[in-house]
This record gives structure tokens, sequence and C-alpha cells, in this order.
């Protein structure tokens, strides 16, 4: 992770922003604004979030519609989204090494891990800009709770246990550490005909 940090950080930043571009217009943002932007001066992460819903001001009184809503995230806040690939691949590689036989497994495992970081992000960014909208202080009600909650689960659960389920659910090896002592030898045996199954045979 340290490597992933000083090294890796702005290479992988770029690429979570170049593949969520796409899903962000789709679901997030307004048809005729950029879902996602990368400010030059500050080098935050400048999203723009559909929301269309009104809310009372509360100087005013008088009830006003937001058809959208812009906000700016530092860096920092969005890199958890990216730091699940490495978490990802440390696990894989911890628990089958490095072989030709694992890449099969290791790139279903990846996959899996870029839907979740992709969407964690789309998610991230509609609740904040949703959360921004119906947060009006002492007029939150449910809507305020609830972005509270899920933004809780996406920012703060999701990114780190995300890597965890999917190591589980690719890779037999860990579903083998993980089961009591007396199962342990079936996993192992089930993973070592996996394995065999999965590799090439040579003809006669």
């Amino acid at each position: 992770m340290a490597v992933w940090w000083f090294l890796l950080k702005p290479a992988s930043l770029w690429l979570l922003r170049t593949l969520a571009w796409l899903p962000l217009a789709m679901f997030v943002a307004p048809a005729h604004l950029d879902p996602v932007r990368l400010d030059p001066h500050t080098q935050e992460w400048v999203f723009n979030v559909a929301v269309s819903t009104s809310v009372t001001n509360p100087q005013t009184g008088e009830r006003q519609r937001f058809d959208s809503v812009e906000f700016a995230a530092p860096e920092d806040n969005v890199a958890f989204f990216s730091c699940g690939w490495f978490c990802y691949l440390a696990l894989a590689f911890a628990a089958a090494g490095v072989s030709r036989r694992q890449a099969k497994s290791l790139l279903k495992g990846l996959g899996a891990q870029t839907v979740v970081n992709v969407f964690s992000l789309a998610a991230y960014a509609y609740i904040n800009g949703y959360g921004s909208v119906v947060g009006v202080p002492g007029k939150a009600g449910l809507a305020g709770w609830l972005c509270g909650y899920f933004y809780y689960l996406i920012y703060l659960v999701v990114p780190y246990v995300a890597p965890f389920a999917i190591a589980l659910l690719i890779h037999c090896e860990w579903r083998a550490y993980l089961t009591i002592p007396g199962q342990r030898a079936l996993s192992n045996a089930e993973c070592g005909r996996s394995s065999e199954a999965g590799s090439p045979r040579k003809g006669r």
C-alpha cells in the first residue's frame, strides 16, 4: 500500500476518473454538463450531480428547486476508491502466488473490484450532491439521515470490505484458510481439483 500511495496513486486516480466518466454521465450527471473534471489549479475533482428536487430556503421560507449541483472533492477524499485494486492484488498474491494458472481468477477479481470502485465513486458523488441540497440544518428529516447512512457505508465500509469479499469469492485458497480445521483438508482438495481443471492438459 505504501508503494501505491507514493508511486502509483496519480496513475490509479487517473484510471479511476477515466473509467468512471461514462457511468457518472449515464447515472449521476445532468446531460449538458461534464460528470467529473479535474480542476487544474486546486487538483480537486469537480462533480456535477443531477438532483431534481426542491427544498425550503431556511432564510426566506420559500421553496427552491434545484436541477443540478456542483461540488468539489479533494483528491485524497476519492483516493480510497482506487486503493481497492491494490488491496485485492495483495490478497490474491498472498493466497495463490504469481502463476499463469491463476491469471484467469486474477482478472475476474480485478474486474469485480473495478465495478465496485467505479460504482462506489458514482454513489459517493450522488450522495454528496443530493445531500448538500436536502441537508438543510433542521430540515433534513429522513432524506438527510439516509444520505448520511449510505455515505457511511459507501465511504467508510465498502472500499475496505470489498477486496476481502472478492478475494473470498474468487480464490478458494482464502476460503480454505478461513474454514474450521476439520473442513480445511476438504477445501484444499477442492482448490487442487479446480486448479487442475483450469490448467491445460498435454496431449499424448
